[in-house]
């Protein structure tokens, strides 16, 4: 109960245990799209990282010529 306290500000004994587990869902939610967040900017720096390459290729042959 002492750990369900802490995470329910205002709530004491069984209360803050029930709202903890009225909560659970919804954090779990938020939890499941932060993941899909992170994959997502993992996936978008990968694609700028290839696009910079390219244009490091790019300007190398620039100035070959």
């Amino acid at each position: 109960m002492k750990t369900a306290e802490l995470y329910a500000p205002g709530r004491k004994g069984a209360d803050a245990v029930s709202w903890l587990l009225d909560d659970y869902p919804r954090l779990v939610k938020e939890i499941r799209d932060l993941r899909r967040r992170v994959s997502q900017l993992d996936q978008e720096g990968a694609e700028l990282d290839s696009i910079l390459e390219e244009l490091r290729q790019i300007a190398n042959r620039i100035n070959q010529l």
